[in-house]
């Protein structure tokens, strides 16, 4: 189920600002670069949602956040697209609040996920990315198939049917009641749950990794914009990122989920990193023909599935079981692991500026590859200090 619920998100965000609205501009003459700057600014609410994710706590149950955040970012779709042929400008704004409405959903399903147990966290990380990034490859991928066979209108409403149907699917989950409590008390509950969070030694160890440029995969958010500069026609572009891409991620969440329940998580999130720096050296060494973006994206596909279900595991366990704050520690956490998209997009939009699809590719292989050692070193060092025992002492 968190699967399906995972869909409208990915679909509105992965889909939407990371292929169908960067192949529209493209197609209508917009820069790479500037391409690039219109979806930073855009994902900048991934940055921040614990700042509204408090409202999904405190207010109405988090199954009914899911269906309201769905029907505004719905529309908000809807609007970009009708608008994608206008001021980017203008643009950039819509999609920026379509995902201030999509973090909510996010919250919200981060919310009701927290309560798994901590034996399937890594399946449930792995499911919840194979709906979130595979259903926003694939529907992201057929809606650019759609975008060159009906007109704009039609594009807009199929999105926004899209991001709505699969949101219904939390009519049937059936979510513990929370306490009612008075106003301030619930603020109190919030607060304790919140500052437990942040005075945990293993929040600031998750920080690290999330904020890192490890496995960030900014070059989803460009890879539907670059397909010229490998020769690829947009059938091959549609194909790669959509379908075939859609299938790795989900498939590669699902195996890195199943993994992290049987190994440290820390350890697989740096490793699955490192795969995905490999990947993307390979688009950047690679002919610029369409073999090389074929094989070289559904490799990039298939790591970022690894890594993001390690990345879902390990928020849920440094974040823990919480009672009143869970969508709120969820959200914290996945703002912080979605700065690195944010500036590491930029940075291969500045890469795309100074070399091309190359520097690009370049510049996404070098820091997460870079960063990817740091954290498989630190991750090391931490599995040892735990398995090492502690020296008996004896009175003196």
């Amino acid at each position: 189920m968190f699967g399906v619920l995972a869909i409208p998100w990915g679909i509105s965000y992965s889909g939407l600002v990371g292929l169908l609205v960067p192949y529209l501009l493209r197609k209508h003459g917009v820069s790479v670069d500037r391409i690039a700057e219109a979806v930073s600014v855009a994902s900048l609410p991934l940055t921040c949602s614990f700042l509204v994710a408090p409202i999904v706590d405190l207010g109405l149950p988090r199954r009914i956040w899911v269906l309201l955040a769905a029907a505004v970012t719905a529309f908000l779709a809807w609007a970009a697209i009708v608008l994608s042929s206008g001021s980017l400008p203008f643009l950039t704004l819509v999609l920026f609040m379509s995902t201030v409405a999509i973090t909510l959903l996010n919250s919200a399903n981060g919310g009701l996920m927290s309560g798994v147990q901590p034996e399937i966290r890594g399946r449930a990380g792995g499911f919840y990315q194979a709906g979130n990034l595979g259903g926003g490859a694939l529907g992201g991928g057929g809606l650019i198939w759609l975008a060159d066979r009906v007109s704009l209108p039609w594009l807009a409403f199929l999105t926004a049917l899209f991001i709505m149907g699969p949101a219904l699917a939390t009519l049937w989950i059936e979510e513990a009641p929370r306490p009612k409590l008075a106003i301030g008390a619930q603020f109190s509950a919030l607060f304790h749950d919140v500052k437990d969070v942040l005075s945990s030694s293993r929040t600031w160890l998750g920080l690290a990794f999330f904020l890192s440029p490890v496995g960030a995969g900014a070059v989803q958010n460009l890879i539907s914009s670059v397909g010229a500069d490998y020769h690829a026609t947009g059938t091959q572009v549609a194909f790669v990122t959509g379908v075939g891409g859609g299938l790795l991620i989900a498939l590669g969440a699902l195996i890195g989920g199943w993994i992290c329940d049987r190994g440290d998580t820390r350890t697989a999130y740096a490793v699955f990193g490192l795969l995905v720096a490999l990947s993307a050296m390979w688009l950047c060494l690679g002919p610029a023909t369409p073999f090389t973006f074929g094989t070289g994206y559904s490799g990039y596909a298939l790591t970022i599935g690894l890594f993001n279900g390690a990345y879902v595991a390990l928020i849920l366990e440094v974040l823990g079981h919480r009672k009143r704050g869970a969508s709120t520690g969820y959200a914290f956490f996945s703002s912080s692991g979605n700065v690195n998209n944010s500036y590491m997009t930029w940075l291969d939009g500045i890469g795309y500026r100074q070399a091309g699809a190359r520097g690009l590719m370049a510049t996404d292989a070098a820091l997460g590859g870079v960063g990817g050692l740091i954290l498989f070193a630190v991750a090391r060092h931490f599995v040892k200090r735990q398995s090492t025992p502690e020296p008996e002492r004896f009175p003196v």
